[in-house]
């Protein structure tokens, strides 16, 4: 079974007016336990190539996650990590304490079609012993997975606001008024989660949305058709150009600058106090969130 407890922030107006959507869960038990094992077996991973920095260096977006969160920037291993239908690797990031091994991030991220893959910029790790969180920076691009976050449902989650935002919260697709009319339209959310807010509706309905065009069947519903208008919706603007599993990457966001590992006291003291003071009125962070995997 799996259960979302939120830490999610109403990022903005659109949100908290719509915070408490719908009465009826599709998926009362949750996404993970029906969708994971579906994404796991019609999946692989079309990794390529892996290969680790040398020490000292680090985009600067990973120093940023890192430095902000607690953590020092010299625990970070970094890696290339290519697959088969792009020609240029992402930079991945990770706390060698966390959880999540590179080998398992690497998996999680290449079993989602390319065209996702290509909205994301830098895939992140680090600790948290206490279960997964995860957090999405819909402006620059980049995912952060807290503690053992083993399920490709929340991948496509946290891939799933980069979709709605595509690098400019300001558009977002779940502030549409085509999103509003088909909630209106729908008698139900996927999930408890998804009742949070707009924002974490849309994730969810993607990753719903996702599993329809891989299988061509979604798992048994509990009021069935009930958010056919907005997984319709989703499908009909985004199963050729990001849900399916063809083509080679495109588009995707440029790499943070490499910089040194190294900070002194003022470097780390502005970035954390710089995140204090944006993340949690900065429409473009979502989250975090945290996700109980049962």
């Amino acid at each position: 079974m799996f259960q979302l407890h939120t830490l999610v922030l109403l990022a903005f107006s659109t949100a908290k007016v719509f915070a408490g959507l719908k009465d009826k869960l599709d998926y009362p038990d949750g996404l993970s336990g029906l969708f994971d094992i579906g994404f796991a077996n019609l999946t692989d991973s079309p990794l390529d190539t892996m290969d680790q920095w040398g020490d000292g260096w680090i985009p600067q977006g990973c120093k940023d996650r890192f430095l902000a969160s607690g953590y020092s920037a010299k625990d970070a291993q970094v890696f290339n990590v290519k697959y088969l239908d792009c020609d240029r690797a992402w930079t991945f990031c990770r706390h060698n304490k966390a959880e999540l091994s590179i080998d398992d991030m690497a998996m999680y991220f290449g079993k989602m079609p390319v065209h996702m893959r290509s909205l994301v910029r830098h895939p992140i790790a680090l600790p948290q012993p206490e279960g997964c969180s995860a957090q999405a920076f819909t402006d620059i691009g980049d995912i952060v997975m807290y503690g053992p976050c083993n399920a490709s449902s929340v991948w496509v989650h946290e891939t799933g606001h980069q979709l709605d935002s595509r690098l400019n919260s300001a558009t977002r697709f779940s502030a549409t008024p085509e999103w509003t009319d088909a909630l209106g339209y729908d008698s139900c959310v996927p999930d408890n989660y998804a009742n949070t807010n707009v924002l974490e509706d849309f994730a969810q309905v993607v990753v719903i949305a996702a599993f329809n065009t891989l299988a061509g069947y979604k798992p048994p519903e509990a009021f069935k058709g009930c958010l056919d208008h907005r997984q319709g919706l989703l499908e009909e603007n985004f199963r050729g150009t990001h849900f399916s599993y063809w083509g080679t990457c495109d588009n995707r966001p440029d790499d943070s600058p490499i910089v040194s590992k190294a900070s002194t006291k003022r470097d780390i003291r502005r970035t954390m106090n710089r995140a204090n003071l944006t993340d949690d009125s900065n429409p473009a962070v979502v989250g975090p969130c945290f996700f109980d995997l049962k």
